[in-house]
């Protein structure tokens, strides 16, 4: 009997063959020779939380979330061997009780570690990667059902591909990270004009650790994060203040003018310029993944794009007159971050320092226009979309813009030759 599966942004939905919830690692092994014998298609699912149809399937979809605790510390070299099916926010925090952080994070953490990684999620950080880049190693079941161990002494050829998957190599079981001592962080964050706030970016791009900001459109304001290491202990926080404003004013009351918006666009300019105002919050420190991570509970649509980082800006004042020319409001902020170059073949900062810039509209605005707008901005800047979040591009243009596009072409074809983990999604962006 077919089940109806849903993404958390309620904007993608199938209704596979069956959904399993494996817990360990030969029950994968057993599902997906199950599923070749039965010629049907397989696809892993974390916590749903990309805005593609990545994770659709009509045949076997499979659940990691069982796959979801530590299963080996290395305190020697600060590595963690840990089920692909845990989630971001649990993983720190098993992490933290042990002395240990990921070095980078985004700014959401209710995704599945195998999800992150498959789609390439990062943080923010010109001397700083994605999370994928944190991986040593993986554990992988393949086409034919069969474990491979892919890391630096096994398999390493395939390490790379592996680290930004998109789920078309097989199921990760497991993967091994390599973390750094626990950390705090000290943030600074203000509201002033896009001017000053583009200024401040460019010099806290060079000096701080992790800096990014958030321009309000229809308004001339923006939002800077600036965030520094510290030994400094954390600072003493009011739960109900920390309550009042993290839930109360920026999901419940966001979500509330988000459905008043809705009903009367034309309110959102001269409310959201009274609303918004210049202003310093107060700095504070916590653990890292405290100060990286937030609670985003407003179901939002996004599209995200990178562009070399020398023409972040360039594009940004291109998206900005998209957005003052449309017919509608946008009603959440854009948001502007950066990192440096890795070497992993599919990540959206392969071979080249990156500029982010993405774009989010309500769950309930049809974003089809205003995407289109987007992507054809960032056609002219080479620009990558994330795996993870919406976009139209197609294998032939997606191979031109990666380097290394053919070091994961061949492991493909090494670890899934016949295609039992594809679907439409995959193969329009992977060619089959």
């Amino acid at each position: 009997m077919t089940k109806k599966w849903t993404n958390w942004a309620r904007n993608q939905s199938s209704n596979p063959h069956n959904i399993f919830e494996p817990k360990t690692e030969a029950e994968i092994s057993d599902i997906v020779c199950l599923g070749v014998a039965r010629r049907l298609k397989i696809r892993p699912i974390g916590s749903g939380h990309s805005f593609s149809s990545i994770g659709l399937t009509e045949g076997f979809l499979v659940s990691m979330e069982s796959m979801n605790r530590i299963i080996s510390i290395d305190r020697d070299r600060l590595r963690v061997t840990v089920g692909a099916g845990i989630t971001i926010s649990d993983l720190n925090i098993e992490l933290h009780k042990i002395g240990f952080a990921l070095p980078n994070l985004g700014d959401i953490d209710t995704q599945s570690l195998a999800g992150a990684i498959a789609t390439g999620t990062h943080g923010t950080g010109i001397k700083y990667n994605s999370i994928s880049s944190a991986i040593v190693g993986i554990r992988i079941v393949t086409g034919d059902g069969s474990v491979m161990d892919i890391s630096e002494s096994k398999n390493s050829d395939l390490l790379g591909p592996a680290k930004v998957s998109l789920g078309a190599l097989g199921i990760i079981t497991s993967v091994t990270l390599q973390c750094v001592p626990a950390f705090n962080l000290k943030i600074l964050e203000f509201t002033a004009k896009l001017p000053e706030i583009i200024s401040r970016f460019k010099f806290e791009e060079l000096s701080a650790d992790f800096v990014e900001f958030f321009w309000f459109p229809h308004t001339e304001l923006a939002e800077i994060k600036i965030c520094n290491k510290t030994a400094s202990t954390n600072t003493r926080t009011r739960k109900f203040s920390s309550f009042v404003t993290n839930e109360v004013t920026r999901n419940f009351g966001f979500s509330l003018l988000n459905q008043f918006w809705l009903q009367f666009p034309n309110s959102v300019d001269p409310m959201v310029n009274s609303v918004i105002k210049e202003n310093v919050r107060p700095e504070r420190i916590d653990a890292s993944h405290n100060i990286f991570c937030s609670k985003r509970r407003v179901k939002f649509l996004e599209m995200e794009y990178s562009v070399p980082r020398e023409c972040l800006f360039e594009a940004f004042e291109a998206v900005q007159r998209v957005i003052e020319e449309l017919s509608f409001p946008v009603t959440f902020p854009v948001e502007v971050r950066s990192l440096s170059a890795d070497d992993i073949p599919l990540s959206m900062a392969s071979e080249r320092e990156t500029g982010f810039i993405a774009v989010h509209l309500y769950n309930r605005v049809d974003p089809k226009d205003f995407f289109k707008r987007i992507e054809h901005i960032m056609d002219q800047f080479n620009g990558r979309p994330h795996w993870g979040k919406l976009h139209s591009l197609e294998s032939a243009q997606l191979a031109k813009l990666y380097p290394r596009w053919s070091e994961f072409t061949e492991a493909r074809k090494a670890l899934d030759p016949d295609g039992h983990f594809t679907n439409s999604y995959l193969e329009r962006v992977l060619g089959y």
